[in-house]
């Protein structure tokens, strides 16, 4: 027993003076003598990752000791170091409270290369959640604080997680981008921490390409400049992605080379945040190789995890072997292995509410209690048990309801929306389908006719009063098949942009005359008279663009439709207190009934006029949808061989009428 005695003593000494030792090399700070705001900064960013539990008890420390102190600057610090071991650990939420309050302070201070550094730790929380689009917001406002203050590193920091952003949503090009301008910042300034991500990030981004050479490079020019201790962490991972690439390529040895140098450092240095990373990263690598092996790296990361409560990374290794183990065919561990992570996930995401609800309970129970003490002593123990299960099955019964009911609200919700999609892509194809039956029917024709007199141009026999005559048509078909370009552009137009409204109150017989005096031209050839009716004192509250449109556009089609000698009328009256209604009566030809009900369609066909005008069907499509972008509305009566009558109402009034 004396001997025993006396060797734990000897062992016991021998541990301590190892420790003394590995304190005195290691440690930055005496944890005793902690005197100012920078010594509780070393000491939290020593433990953050050997133990983040130490690291929190000196972040609270070091919180009361800068407030005491009124030393906001380090108080910022110290709510940074915090949000980040809150994010190691996965408490995202806790996290960006942190970053939140960190933000806040170098905001009063006025410190925008600090707040720069916060918004990045802002993005970081929302890329690892997933939300890619939030994260890079955070980034790129972080890297426009940095080029106003022309912050060097802060530059360099921001072009880093832009990459990494990017490789996350699987952009590789620009992800590349943002390192290629990194590396050029990088050599302007002295060697940071931010170095090595970059030279990480090259790595990954290099493998995903399966460029393997080029990781490899950066890789190793990364390792040769990280020989700092204050760089042992990221030299890890240059060794983990290093054996990843090397893996990739096909070079299994030296792949385990670099793994298990980067798994012995990491050892080494304690550093089992790191070591937990290696060890799934690299056993994710085996799964589709080694199960076996997967399977060993799989079950020490597992321990990791499961001893520091890192609950998201043990439900990730946990599905992983179950998918090994199913693999294997060992449906046994592979379902204890899913079951395990299904609780996690239950704990994990329900925590908060089971505190709840357990609270309530021990309440309720504790009020029963003291108001009924005998009652409760004479209970058996069959009682209480079956009274706690019955609880435990009614709690986990609403817990799989909530799960059902959340899980049916999002797919009905998601149902609707994929819905909508397809509504709103059948009608695209529809206006497609439209849009270029109108361009075969109203283009191809005018273009097959304009090819024709080309070709009887290029015909030396004919005389020249015929080729005169051709080339004065060629000219109209040229100058008609432009119009129906400009109303297919308009109308393509309004279908992408909208139509876009500039409403004025004006004259409408000035406007009336404007456009009567464009088509008059038209009308005197085929001896056709144009009467107005319209009174000097009416007054429209429209947008005027769209009226002369809509007046050029139907006299034209009245002109183009009426016989040579015919009449048009545009005629226009008060209706109601600020509704003017508008005729354009013409003694044409007329629109047969089988025409009428689709005159104002994409699917309407074009006809030539009286004297075999070309024109578009597009005109009446646009004119309805003027109007009714100014709150009117427009209608058609014929009759064939009788003539036709449009009508449209718009908002206006009388002046000769209004008090």
């Amino acid at each position: 027993m004396k001997i025993i005695a006396r060797t734990l003593t000897l062992l016991g000494l021998m541990l301590c003076m190892g420790l003394q030792n590995l304190y005195a090399s290691d440690i930055p700070v005496n944890p005793k003598k902690l005197k100012t705001g920078e010594d509780y900064l070393k000491i939290v960013k020593y433990y953050r990752y050997l133990k983040p539990d130490s690291a929190l008890y000196f972040v609270k420390e070091g919180i009361a000791f800068a407030k005491k102190h009124n030393d906001k600057k380090t108080l910022a610090a110290l709510f940074n170091q915090n949000g980040m071991i809150d994010d190691n650990a996965t408490r995202f939420k806790e996290a960006k409270e942190q970053y939140e309050k960190a933000e806040t302070l170098y905001r009063e201070l006025g410190d925008e290369k600090g707040e720069a550094a916060i918004l990045v730790r802002l993005g970081v929380v929302e890329k690892r959640k997933g939300n890619y689009d939030k994260s890079l917001a955070y980034f790129y406002d972080a890297l426009r604080l940095s080029e106003k203050n022309n912050d060097k590193l802060g530059l360099l920091e921001a072009r880093v997680v832009l990459s990494e952003a990017y490789y996350s949503v699987g952009d590789y090009s620009s992800a590349l981008k943002n390192l290629d301008i990194a590396q050029k910042i990088d050599s302007e300034i002295p060697l940071s921490n931010f170095t090595f991500n970059m030279y990480i990030s090259y790595g990954y981004t290099y493998v995903k390409l399966k460029e393997y050479d080029s990781a490899i490079h950066y890789l190793e020019m990364g390792l040769k400049k990280c020989n700092k201790t204050e760089y042992n962490g990221l030299r890890i991972s240059l060794l983990k992605v290093l054996a990843i690439a090397y893996f990739q390529k096909g070079n299994q040895a030296k792949a385990e080379k670099y793994f298990l140098e980067a798994l012995s450092f990491a050892r080494q240095i304690k550093n089992v945040l790191r070591e937990q990373s290696t060890l799934t990263e690299f056993a994710e690598v085996y799964m589709g190789v080694d199960a076996d092996k997967a399977l060993y790296y799989f079950k020490q990361a597992l321990r990791i995890v499961e001893e520091n409560k890192l609950y998201i990374q043990q439900i990730t290794i946990l599905n992983k072997m179950s998918e090994l183990y199913e693999k294997k065919k060992d449906l046994k561990k592979a379902l204890e292995c899913k079951a395990k992570s299904y609780s996690l996930a239950e704990q994990f995401y329900y925590r908060d509410m089971m505190k709840q609800v357990t609270s309530l309970e021990t309440a309720y129970n504790l009020e029963k209690s003291n108001a009924q003490v005998k009652e409760l002593k004479l209970k058996s123990s069959k009682a209480t048990m079956v009274r706690n299960v019955t609880i435990s099955i009614a709690l986990a019964a609403l817990i799989i309801l909530a799960i059902i009911l959340a899980n049916y609200y999002k797919t009905r919700h998601l149902n609707k929306l994929l819905q909508q999609a397809n509504s709103r892509l059948e009608e695209n194809n529809r206006q497609k389908d439209k849009f270029f039956s109108i361009v075969a029917h109203d283009i191809r024709s005018p273009l097959v006719s304009t090819i024709g007199f080309l070709n009887l141009i290029n015909d030396g026999d004919i005389d020249a009063a015929t080729r005169e005559e051709i080339i004065s048509k060629l000219s109209e078909h040229c100058e008609n098949s432009l119009e129906i370009l400009d109303k297919l552009l308009k109308w393509g137009q309004m279908q992408i942009k909208g139509i876009r409204l500039n409403v004025t109150t004006f004259n409408a017989i000035e406007n009336i005359q404007k456009n009567v005096a464009l088509i008059k031209e038209a009308a005197m050839q085929k001896n056709i008279s144009i009467h107005l009716d319209v009174s000097h004192s009416i007054m429209l509250q429209t947008d005027s663009n769209h009226f002369d449109f809509v007046i050029r556009n139907l006299l034209s089609n009245a002109v183009k439709f009426t016989q040579a000698g015919g009449t048009v009328r545009l005629k226009a009256e008060t209706i109601a207190d600020n509704k003017i209604q508008f005729k354009v009566i013409d003694t044409g030809v007329g629109i047969a009934a089988n025409r009428i009900n689709n005159i104002f369609n994409l699917s309407s066909i074009s006809t030539k006029g009286t004297s075999q005008e070309e024109g578009t069907s597009l005109g009446l499509i646009i004119c309805k949808e003027f109007i009714q972008a100014n709150k009117g509305e427009l209608s058609v009566e014929s009759e064939v061989g009788k003539g036709t009558v449009f009508t449209f109402i718009l908002e206006g009034f009388d002046q000769n009428k209004k008090v």
